[in-house]
């Protein structure tokens, strides 16, 4: 069986775990080897991090941006970049490094033309602040892709502290995980995450038609940053209209044109300029699919002169093309590609610069387009370049009166806009957008209510419980204008693969001796059956395990208060018999049950059950000389309880899980037998830097009360006393206790990745009577394992030791 554990107190762990000086002494052996494997990874990484650049800031909440923080800063007020660098490369100076002359004349319409590049567009933000240091004003900007979204926040009005906190020091991994927290997901997804980690999500529309997703990464993290720092433009339908004239670069996706963006909502242009090819959807605007900017136009020059610019300002952060040796994967042919296209656009709009304009080409090393970890380096590495323009830039310079005038009259405008967003009671909170989801039961489940001022914690916990469900590949809000009021209008779109979906995923175990399972997985669901939000749900599994569990989920209401469950579960797979330490039988045990609970979810925490359970189960010998086949009905009440807050599945560094489980087998109701079964387990995680501290418990019972001499309960395997042999220790009381230490050895990229390595002491045992059980007689364990995250789900290799049983290796992917 796999244990989840349960959390305990400090007296009650350190009991468990030092209860005989056996295995103080088996400990003392295996420990320090195990330590120095676990502790390796992160002195590396000190040590690593220590001799780097800064680390950058940590961002705040997405939604935490409320309108008082968007304030603008008095005119004048200077930013600080800080010291540090790499390679010596020149970070932002108390003072620029000459002072720049005022420019005398009439002032030429200045326009910043900032191209695309992905991570390495934090660049841009260092510019910005380079420009203020020198007193250019900018009178109009120009946007592709990351580009874009630095330039349309910086025009909307958006203070550069606010725009390097939530931009250059935004989790960037959190956005293309493309998913709120697993924490905050709901409870029937996160149950699909413990089941089957990873795999890969297909679509089956009504007409049987197999599709794909349409893009590799939900956008929603992202537009919800976007909206959150475009909040105060909801009234601005002319992009002329923002502090600073903006204008964003898309590509129509069906004719190759390139579209330039200069009215409609601000955060659904710059979400547009960067709909990356293969990673963010396609979105579409008034009417025309639209992608990322950079295949058409990456460095928008001549958006800029349209715009009526007499100096045009270029920055160029585009990927430079990757050498030979890069290139001998799909994935390096196909990012060639897309560089070569951005390239050759790129270099034709250079050519088209005059005297006038200035040239701003940050040398930002080896940052590539998803480095987004090394944004305070992207960013002082743009200042840099800009001050090493000065001498260019500063015909440009304003005296310090007429900056100061200039900054005034760009802040004044910001300051309106925010000064609409009054926190007013809404007059309308509504869902719209799903052809299969009813908007009036969506709303019935939101926490942001209409007649409330808008409350920024509900607008974030609706988005994440909207995004949670799984259904849906976009999901932002609007503040619109209704009558007299403010109405907000959460907008979601259906996933284009749907309504049917469908993950595949395998398992695979070994011990590197004589025992290899193989397994392959599918979940299939299909919501929204009608208008209450009913699902059908379905996981299969065929191999060394072979399972049907087939659910319909129908909540009874709107507000999915209490809900009905009719289930259906078949299973069936072999079992090994131990004679000591040697397995002498085998037998396969199938069960084929059915049942009706009545439930009611709790929040997204997880959920209470209560049902009737009716099961057929037998035995079948497959190997050995005993006769173990028999059959008996089992039938009963189930109540269960079951809650998740752990941040990962199988690797979390923080949270907590808990499941209780009983089953009271009665004649009256068509059992063979009397008795009662109590399943309790748990597991609690916390952090300290890269190290996770991890504790789990599981204590079960059996009360035979008609004697049908049943061991129900196993212990041994992986996590489970890993010393021993799965299932080689059984009975119908169990106690187990686990407490272990993992450190994270490489971060996870921005599709994920991580790798771990952990050590966990284990004490437990199963007792056949319940005068046997005590906790002075529990066995002990030591597991080692490396351990990583990967889009098929978590790899493990490790190995195992009991005293007094020969060391058992595990190689894993899957569900241990």
């Amino acid at each position: 069986m796999v244990a989840q554990g349960m959390r305990r107190n400090a007296f009650r762990i350190r009991f468990v775990f030092m209860g005989d000086t056996a295995w103080i002494s088996f400990v003392w052996r295996f420990l320090p080897w195990g330590l120095a494997l676990v502790l390796a990874g992160p002195a590396h990484a000190a040590g690593a991090a220590a001799s780097g650049p800064p680390a950058p800031k940590a961002s705040a909440p997405l939604l935490d941006v409320a309108p008082a923080v968007l304030g603008v800063p008095k005119a004048g007020k200077r930013l600080s970049i800080g010291d540090g660098g790499k390679g010596g490369r020149t970070s932002e100076p108390a003072q620029p490094p000459t002072a720049p002359q005022a420019a005398t004349g009439p002032a030429p319409r200045i326009c910043l033309a900032l191209s695309g590049g992905g991570a390495r567009g934090l660049a841009h933000i260092g510019v910005l602040m380079a420009l203020r240091a020198l007193r250019v004003p900018v009178d109009c900007i120009a946007g592709t892709s990351m580009g874009a979204i630095v330039g349309g926040l910086y025009a909307a009005g958006v203070p550069l502290a606010v725009l390097r906190q939530q931009v250059g020091g935004l989790d960037w991994k959190a956005v293309f995980r493309g998913r709120p927290p697993r924490e905050g997901l709901d409870f029937q997804r996160k149950s699909d995450d413990v089941r089957m980690p990873g795999g890969i999500e297909l679509g089956i529309n009504d007409h049987g038609q197999v599709s794909l997703p349409d893009a590799a990464v939900n956008s929603t993290a992202l537009e919800t940053v976007l909206t959150n720092l475009t909040l105060q433009t909801r009234s601005v339908h002319d992009f002329d209209a923002l502090p600073i004239p903006f204008r964003a670069v898309a590509t129509n996706m069906v004719n190759g044109r390139k579209v330039v963006l200069d009215q409609g909502d601000l955060a659904t242009a710059l979400r547009a300029s960067m709909s990356v090819p293969g990673v963010f959807p396609p979105i579409e605007v008034q009417g025309a699919l639209l992608g990322d900017g950079g295949l058409v136009d990456n460095m928008p020059i001549d958006v800029a002169r349209a715009m009526g610019a007499q100096a045009v300002i270029a920055v160029n952060i585009s990927t430079p093309l990757s050498s030979r040796e890069a290139l001998g994967s799909i994935v390096g042919v196909t990012g060639q590609m897309i560089n070569i296209l951005m390239e050759q656009n790129v270099t034709s709009q250079i050519k088209t610069l005059t005297a006038a304009d200035v040239l701003i080409t940050p040398d930002l090393g080896s940052i590539s387009s998803v480095d987004f970890d090394k944004g305070e380096q992207a960013l002082r590495d743009g200042y840099a370049a800009t001050m090493a323009a000065a001498p260019q830039l500063e015909r440009y310079a304003l005296s310090e009166q007429a900056y100061r005038a200039w900054r005034i009259r760009v802040d004044t405008h910001a300051q309106e806009l925010v000064a609409g967003l009054a926190q007013r009671p809404l007059v309308a909170v509504r869902v719209e957008g799903s052809a299969w989801a009813p908007g009036a039961t969506l709303e019935a489940n939101l926490s942001q209510k209409a007649g409330q001022p808008l409350r920024y914690a509900d607008v974030h916990r609706d988005l994440d419980w909207l995004a949670g469900l799984g259904d849906f590949s976009r999901v932002d809000y609007r503040l619109v204008r209704d009558g007299e009021g403010d109405a907000l209008d959460y907008r979601v779109t259906d996933k284009p693969w749907g309504p049917n979906f469908l993950r595949f995923g395998l398992g695979l175990s070994t011990d590197l001796r004589n025992q290899t399972r193989f397994e392959l997985q599918l979940i299939q669901r299909r919501p929204w059956l009608n208008s209450l939000g009913g699902e059908w749900r379905n996981f299969v599994q065929l191999g060394w395990e072979n399972r049907w569990t087939s659910e319909l989920y129908q909540p009874l209401n709107r507000v999915d208060s209490v809900f009905l469950a009719p289930y259906l579960d078949l299973d069936s797979h072999p079992i090994d018999v131990y004679a000591g330490n040697q397995p002498i039988d085998r037998y396969r045990l199938t069960t084929s049950r059915v049942g009706l609970d009545v439930g009611t979810p709790v929040s997204d925490y997880g959920e209470l059950r209560l049902g009737y359970s009716l099961a057929q189960i037998s035995a079948n010998t497959i190997l050995g000389a005993s006769n173990l086949s028999g059959s008996v009905r089992e039938a009963g009440i189930r109540a269960l309880a079951v809650f998740d807050r752990l941040d990962h599945a199988y690797f979390p560094r923080e949270g907590w899980r808990a499941r209780l489980e009983t089953f009271s087998a009665d004649r009256r109701l068509g059992s063979a037998a009397n008795y009662v079964r109590l399943d309790l387990s748990g597991q609690y995680d916390h952090s300290f830097g890269r190290q996770t501290l991890e504790a789990a418990a599981h204590v079960a019972s059996f009360r035979d009360i008609s004697g049908t001499g049943y061991n129900y309960f196993s212990l041994g395997g992986f996590d489970q006393l890993s010393g021993f042999r799965e299932g080689q220790i059984i009975g119908n009381y169990l106690a187990y206790f686990r407490l272990g230490m993992r450190t994270e050895l490489t971060t996870a990229g921005l599709f994920g990745g991580a790798t771990y390595a952990g050590i966990s002491l284990e004490r437990g045992n199963a007792w056949a009577q319940r005068d046997q059980a005590s906790l002075r007689d529990l066995r002990s364990s030591l597991a080692l394992y490396l351990g990583a995250d990967t889009p098929l789900g978590p790899v493990y290799f490790g190995l195992g030791k009991a005293p007094g049983q020969t060391v058992n290796f595990y190689l894993m992917l899957g569900r241990p």
